[in-house]
């Protein structure tokens, strides 16, 4: 349903006037003037409007007319519908014969302005519910199938999110987001927008590569924000927004642990590391970081990291490390026992290694914080 407020009707005397030359006044189908040309009219009664709202039909006032009608002037007064429906009256001021040919083009004016504040605000609340769902299925909250169709989203299908953060996290960054997601919708039909409550912006795609999705939603972002901004695509999943979310914003959190702004990465280039932030760990973190501390804390530790990243990324092949290191296989080996020696943990099991794997990717920081000093 469309409705007349104070500022549309500003906007329509505002537009007319300047191409007519006479004062316009925009009325509601009561009688009350809510904009006007002459400020000193707005919140008076303009009795032929009520007629015109009524009687569907313009009413043209002489001069000599005038006096008959409530707060009324000479001119032209004539009915504004949109959806089939009164919704206005709008007057212009002067000598009916001058003004009556401009007329129908206010009339047009103001019906056209109507109707696109109108849309725009059907597409605002459509924007505001679309926004509470995607918080609510963010939140692991049920929500209709019903109500997902009315709002045209398919969780069938398969889609990846895209986390962006701006540089200064605790700065709001865009403030409109409506306009975000209108320009990715015009491209990306299917796409999905939502800004979270900690002023990041998830974007999700269907049927994209992580490096298409990442390209895509950045594209959208002003130049300014863009360079600085960090980002990083998640897993993909049908069925499961959560899901898609969480794994983007442990994806991102794991690169900003390597990376200075702006951080760019995707689910598959740190899978333990995201896997392993997204599991929230307490004490579980505490026991692979003492693993780390013999290493950390001897006097060869550059050595050892290294050695074991090298052996690691070798996929436990001591000749491909060796060579990687420019060592003898059997120095490797000797490393390898040292480091076994320090933690406990053997690099010749898998299990073990898994967990040194494990230590070194959720101790990143640490490990980067203890190099920077050495």
């Amino acid at each position: 349903m469309t409705t007349l407020d104070q500022a549309t009707a500003q906007r329509i005397v505002d537009r007319a006037m300047p191409v007519i030359g006479h004062s316009v006044n925009v009325m509601t189908p009561e009688g009350i003037i809510i904009a006007s040309g002459d400020s000193l009219r707005v919140g008076a009664i303009h009795q032929a409007a009520r007629q015109v709202a009524k009687s569907c039909a313009p009413v043209v006032i002489t001069e000599q007319e005038a006096c008959r009608y409530t707060g009324t002037r000479a001119g032209v007064n004539v009915p504004v519908e949109v959806g089939g429906k009164i919704v206005a009256v709008v007057g212009i001021s002067g000598s009916p014969d001058k003004v009556l040919p401009f007329a129908d083009l206010v009339r047009v004016t103001a019906e056209l302005i109507l109707e696109q504040a109108s849309l725009i605000e059907v597409s605002r609340q459509r924007r505001h519910q679309i926004e509470n769902t995607l918080l609510a299925l963010l939140k692991g909250e049920p929500v209709s199938n019903h109500w997902l169709k009315q709002l045209s989203i398919d969780l069938s299908k398969s889609r990846i999110a895209v986390v962006l953060e701006a540089s200064q996290p605790h700065l709001p960054w865009l403030t409109d987001i409506t306009s975000l997601a209108r320009d990715l919708e015009r491209v990306e039909p299917e796409a999905l927008v939502i800004q979270t409550p900690d002023q990041k912006v998830v974007c999700f795609f269907i049927e994209k590569s992580p490096k298409d999705a990442m390209n895509a939603a950045i594209a959208r972002l002003p130049k300014n924000i863009a360079v600085s901004a960090s980002a990083a695509t998640g897993a993909a999943f049908s069925n499961n927004l959560k899901a898609c979310y969480e794994s983007a914003e442990a994806t991102l959190q794991a690169a900003k642990q390597r990376f200075q702004a702006p951080a760019r990465a995707h689910y598959e280039t740190y899978p333990m590391a995201t896997l392993w932030r997204s599991l929230q760990p307490d004490w579980q973190q505490d026991q692979l970081t003492q693993a780390l501390r013999p290493l950390l804390n001897h006097a060869r530790s550059d050595q050892y990291l290294k050695t074991l990243r090298t052996f690691i990324h070798s996929d436990g092949d001591i000749q491909r490390c060796a060579a990687q290191l420019h060592l003898h296989r059997n120095s490797v080996r000797y490393r390898l026992k040292g480091i076994e020696a320090l933690t406990g943990w053997s690099p010749f099991r898998l299990e073990d290694l898994v967990f040194l794997y494990m230590a070194l990717e959720s101790n990143h920081q640490l490990v980067q914080l203890h190099n920077n000093i050495k």
